[in-house]
């Protein structure tokens, strides 16, 4: 059963949308349950277009829809290879294949923020030179020549205008100014956009997204603002949790989740001498979990990237609890677990040292609200402070 706030987004009528989902409150069950009703008032399928960010997640919406052959589920990027595959010969070029050619992941990633937001610099006129005397394009080309294409061709945008009259985007906070320009040009007196997001979980600063582009939609499209705030995911001590750290960031959107949840959830900070000790408890905790009847599948360790994890990962798999998750907090977002240890919680290491201090804490609260009954914050002091976004938790 639907609550109220996510019966008003489901059965809104206005034209433009913008659904503030907090982590945790069925934001996935609303598009679902809005496109549902759509349908059934007889709304053609085809002109339908539901946009998500991973594959994962368009995967998950494609089956709670019933993997319907006639409604168009897709991320950024494959629909724009959709719409321009049959025009032109679309060449995308492999990671490795430009790490090959003297590019490294560091000037990548820099190519990449700079391209999705919309700006040039001498590096990336020299990678685009590199492209096009290879016949080569990358996944943010295919952004591009599509919003080159509906800027220029008339016919072309109003085909596209007419032919998807019913728009849906899923973690739009993670939009890019690029996707932003293209979603612009879909505006007209008949077409609906439903857009969901949340700028707390805003945590791809990186490639290009910020809660700029969340106001830019509400100020353009004009656009109704519904709220989700209701959590369904954690447990009261870590909503509070949540709650509490994320107030330090300042934006425009102010929202505080609760939870109905009666099951009572634990969050437990622990503070080590060094690397070997915090290991040695995250296992041996793994141990008594496990005689307590928690499941492999349901535990995640999560850290800000793959160097902090190397040592509990390779003591945990020789413990046989190959089915024990180990993700960064990038691959975490959208997944929860009964029981999350977020470890190497030091000063310089999240926050990281060289990061923006408000993305960081967006990313430790992506971090906190994938947990459901237990939460583990686990700092390392041999070296450096405690991370201040353990004491946020508590003040």
């Amino acid at each position: 059963m639907l609550n109220q706030n996510q019966r008003k987004a489901v059965f809104a009528n206005d034209r433009f949308i913008f659904l503030l989902a907090g982590a945790g409150t069925g934001k996935t069950r609303v598009i679902v349950e809005r496109v549902k009703r759509m349908l059934k008032e007889g709304l053609n399928p085809a002109k339908m277009l539901i946009i998500s960010f991973t594959k994962k997640s368009v995967g998950d919406l494609k089956w709670r829809l019933n993997e319907r052959k006639d409604l168009l589920i897709t991320t950024f990027h494959g629909f724009c290879y959709k719409m321009l595959k049959e025009e032109r010969e679309l060449n995308i070029v492999e990671e490795e294949k430009l790490i090959e050619k003297g590019f490294n992941k560091d000037q990548l990633n820099l190519i990449e923020i700079t391209k999705r937001a919309n700006k040039k610099t001498k590096l990336t006129i020299k990678y685009q030179k590199f492209l096009q005397e290879n016949k080569w394009l990358d996944f943010s080309d295919l952004e591009i020549l599509l919003n080159k294409r509906l800027a220029t061709d008339k016919r072309f945008k109003q085909t596209l205008k007419a032919n998807y009259k019913y728009i849906f985007i899923d973690e739009f906070q993670d939009t890019s100014m690029v996707q932003f320009l293209m979603l612009k040009h879909f505006k007209s007196n008949t077409n609906q956009i439903f857009c969901v997001g949340d700028p707390n979980q805003s945590i791809y600063a990186f490639r290009g997204a910020s809660e700029k582009v969340i106001n830019d939609y509400i100020k353009y499209f004009k656009a109704k603002i519904y709220y989700l705030d209701l959590n369904y995911r954690s447990g009261e001590n870590i909503v509070r949790a949540a709650n509490n750290v994320i107030r330090y960031n300042k934006s425009g959107f102010k929202q505080k989740l609760f939870t109905r949840l009666k099951e009572k959830s634990i969050v437990v900070v622990k503070y080590f001498v060094n690397e070997e000790r915090q290991t040695d408890f995250i296992y041996s905790e793994i141990y008594q979990l496990l005689t307590a009847g928690f499941k492999q599948e349901k535990i995640a360790i999560l850290y800000r990237n793959h160097y902090f994890a190397n040592k509990i990962k390779a003591r945990i798999f020789q413990g046989y609890y190959q089915r024990i998750n180990c993700l960064t907090i990038h691959q975490a977002k959208g997944l929860e677990f009964d029981i999350v240890f977020l470890i190497n919680l030091q000063e310089g290491d999240l926050p990281h040292y060289q990061s923006e201090l408000s993305e960081e804490r967006r990313l430790f609260y992506v971090a906190i609200t994938r947990a459901k009954k237990r939460l583990y914050l686990l700092a390392k002091t041999d070296m450096k402070k405690p991370s201040r976004f353990i004491r946020e938790c508590f003040v």
